[in-house]
């Protein structure tokens, strides 16, 4: 009997798009990461108490504990993608330039040890040693998180890792809700650096806008989707509900509430 493989050739092939296109791509899957982030993020109970102050700051220490490794992981694990996609980088000097600058800021801003290192002052301030959160044993959402973010970037062909990565954005928002709720606690704004520096980078061409230009580019190039089940669309969704998750985790396990 004959087989046909039509199908996963076309799942697989490579197709150049022009700069329109690709633009006209990468800005819709940008659309669903916004859509999904309004949809379920913006308007989580965590956010919405949060916001008004009305979190308990017992659970800003639970949250606090079980975000730092994926503050470490994921940095660490998007150092690798410089290596790992270095003959498309080297083909796009511009590119190249654009990532190794945002590695590097990742380690170094606004110090030695980078955005990382600055989390540890925020856990000081609510009251989290830097020993709890090294060595805390994270709840499954947030080991869940961690493990599909460093997936992400070391082990995911180049498209799908980028339409991934358009992800970043929506941590500009976190990061505005967290420093609007935070003085409630009393953290001043030099103990919410953290949340300065990623609602800075996030939102502008530094890191989000990266994201975008490589995936483009990659488009161009004649990258897409590889692996079946993952579409560019479900990449740019999913990342979102990763996030979703852990934050459902974060809520109702230090509240208690069972599925």
């Amino acid at each position: 009997m004959e087989i046909s493989f039509d199908r996963f050739h076309q799942m697989s092939e490579h197709i150049k798009m022009t700069q329109e296109e690709a633009k006209a791509k990468v800005a819709a899957l940008r659309q669903i990461v916004l859509d999904t982030y309004e949809k379920e993020i913006r308007n989580h109970p965590y956010f919405r108490e949060l916001r008004a102050g009305t979190l308990e700051k017992g659970h800003l220490q639970f949250w606090v504990k079980n975000w730092h490794a994926f503050a470490v992981e994921v940095n660490t694990g998007m150092a690798t993608v410089y290596h790992q996609f270095v003959g498309f980088f080297k083909r796009h000097p511009e590119l190249e330039d654009m990532v190794a600058q945002k590695i590097g800021e990742e380690f170094t801003t606004p110090g030695l040890g980078g955005h990382a290192r600055v989390l540890l002052k925020l856990g000081a301030a609510l009251g989290v040693s830097k020993e709890e959160m090294i060595e805390c044993e994270l709840i499954p959402e947030a080991r869940g998180l961690v493990d599909f973010f460093v997936r992400s970037w070391i082990d995911v062909p180049l498209a799908e890792c980028y339409a991934i990565h358009l992800e970043e954005e929506i941590f500009g928002h976190i990061a505005a809700d967290y420093r609007a709720g935070l003085p409630k606690y009393g953290l001043s704004k030099e103990q919410m650096e953290y949340f300065k520096i990623h609602e800075e980078a996030d939102l502008s061409e530094e890191h989000g806008g990266t994201n975008q230009r490589i995936l483009e580019a990659a488009l161009m190039d004649g990258y897409g989707q590889e692996r079946a089940g993952w579409p560019l669309e479900y990449c740019s969704r999913v990342s979102v509900q990763m996030m979703t998750t852990f934050y459902d985790g974060i809520y109702r396990r230090y509240k208690g509430i069972k599925l």
